[in-house]
């Protein structure tokens, strides 16, 4: 497969055409994919250029599509959306791709070729990085043997592995059936490269024991570029679950969320529940910061994908629909609730904080769907109406105080910084209650600039024929990677599992 096409235009845009896109216009040439040229041009909405007038919002075209494989088992079976991870190279001329299905795909963007593609073996290619020099290619597996690869972008050959389920413990493949069995092995959830070349490296293993009792094992890790680890936390693996740390360079600290789902009672010199605070260097414990479940609705706190840090500040997004901030020494801060559980009748009903991180001044989170806490009655009924903060873009000031805010006809699937620094992308995926096929894709946003609303820092609508993934990727150059998945309707599968590059 490697140097095959994969992508084309896309066939319902015409050849000869010119697209008013963020900071220029597209026209038909050479530089990208589907045989586009980008041209920079500060065009005003209304203004007249080459024929054309100008939108409100920038256009969003789709540059070239990548298959990935075949997941219409799982969709049909009621699976999850297959993960998959996303990562441009630091001059963005290559996409990373780690598949649900155990590949590895570097793609070119200025030819739409993928220049390498390499299948892992058993499990899923759970994440993907890039050296800070572009020279090698880093994977996190989810696998019985949890390898963790440097590889080289030329070939996808190793140049070093190191099998974390030696400290983790290893599992065997889960039968074919079972639909969650791929998440009861070893993985890692945590992979980021410092500047200087380090790994900053997650490792996580919950699964059932031959008792069916179960069992929680992680740690952290500090890797150098050759493999060879620095620094761990906790000295020895213990039993907890590491998900998804924060990290701020500057400031010389980690965040890393603690939580713990074993049948065992959770270790108590560890903060369960809440976060970890870090030296970056040594990963020797600073402070941490454990916040109470919200009872009755909620027995744990539990915290996911939403956990920033920011120089002295740090941010946690909770299931619960709560949002704490607080000082980098533990200390809460303000804690907002704009997806805590209100009373419809007598069923409460909650939409959780499952994405958010800290940038500057500000504190950027999502509000996800509305849910039916499981500590209700009925937990798995059709929540009778939404949460009035459902499906919300938020942004606040570091103390909490309100900025702005963003809420549509969108069901919001992730949130991601892009590799500008001021770029905000806001996946779509599929909703519940709507049946429109229009509103997958995602959305970008503009975070700097004058203080003004939502609706305004809009900057274009990226428009899939199927949900994304809700992690994405916006390369410095403005080109922006989501992965689109299947989603089932009227008895059969539709859509495909692919990346879609979109300028």
């Amino acid at each position: 497969m490697v140097g095959l096409i994969l992508a084309c235009a896309d066939p319902d845009l015409p050849a000869e055409s010119l697209h008013f896109v963020r900071g220029g216009v597209l026209e038909p040439g050479e530089g990208l994919a589907g045989g586009w040229h980008y041209r920079p041009e500060a065009w005003t909405p209304g203004a007249t250029t080459g024929g054309q007038v100008a939108p409100r919002l920038a256009e969003c075209v789709p540059l070239a599509r990548f298959p990935l494989g075949d997941v219409s088992r799982l969709v049909a079976a009621g699976g999850a959306s297959p993960d998959t991870d996303l990562a441009f190279s630091p001059d963005g001329r290559r996409l990373a791709v780690g598949s649900y299905l155990g590949e590895v795909l570097l793609i070119d963007v200025a030819t739409g070729r993928v220049s390498a593609r390499r299948a892992l073996g058993e499990g899923m290619a759970r994440r993907v990085a890039w050296s800070p020099s572009g020279d090698t290619v880093y994977a996190g597996e989810q696998s019985p043997d949890a390898m963790l690869r440097a590889l080289d972008p030329a070939t996808l050959a190793d140049r070093w592995t190191i099998r974390l389920a030696e400290r983790v413990g290893g599992s065997p493949m889960p039968a074919g059936e079972d639909l969650y069995g791929i998440y009861t092995l070893p993985g890692v959830y945590g992979l980021q490269v410092l500047a200087g070349g380090d790994l900053i490296v997650a490792v996580a293993h919950s699964w059932p024991d031959e008792s069916g009792r179960r069992q929680n094992r992680g740690q952290l890790l500090r890797v150098s570029p050759a493999g060879q680890p620095r620094a761990t936390w906790p000295a020895e693996p213990a039993a907890v679950t590491l998900l998804h740390p924060a990290i701020h360079e500057a400031s010389n600290r980690l965040l890393v969320p603690v939580t713990h789902s074993a049948d065992a009672p959770a270790p108590a010199d560890l903060p369960v529940g809440g976060v970890a605070i870090l030296d970056l260097d040594t990963l020797a414990p600073v402070a941490s910061m454990v916040v109470p479940p919200l009872l009755p609705y909620f027995q744990t706190a539990y915290l996911w994908n939403a956990v920033g840090i920011e120089r002295d500040r740090i941010l946690l997004g909770f299931g619960d629909g709560r949002v704490v901030l607080g000082t980098g020494l533990g200390e809460v801060q303000a804690t907002l609730s704009p997806g805590a559980p209100v009373m419809v009748g007598d069923v409460p009903v909650a939409a959780s904080v499952g994405h958010g991180f800290l940038r500057g001044d500000g504190a950027y989170f999502l509000t996800s769907g509305t849910n039916i806490p499981w500590g209700a009655a009925a937990p798995e009924l059709r929540p009778p109406s939404p949460h009035p903060g459902e499906n919300t873009v938020h942004a606040t000031t570091l103390d909490g105080a309100p900025r702005w805010s963003f809420n549509g006809p969108w069901a919001v699937q992730g949130m991601s910084l892009g590799d500008d620094g001021y770029t905000l992308v806001v996946g779509a995926g599929e909703r519940a209650t709507d049946d429109r096929r229009d509103l997958y894709g995602a959305l970008l946003f503009d975070l700097d600039g004058d203080e003004r609303p939502g609706d305004e820092r809009l900057l274009a609508t990226c428009v899939t024929e199927g949900p994304v993934f809700f992690r994405q990727a916006l390369s410095r150059d403005g080109v922006l990677a989501v992965a689109e998945v299947p989603y089932a309707e009227a008895g059969g599968v539709h859509g495909e599992y692919r990346v879609v590059l979109f300028r």
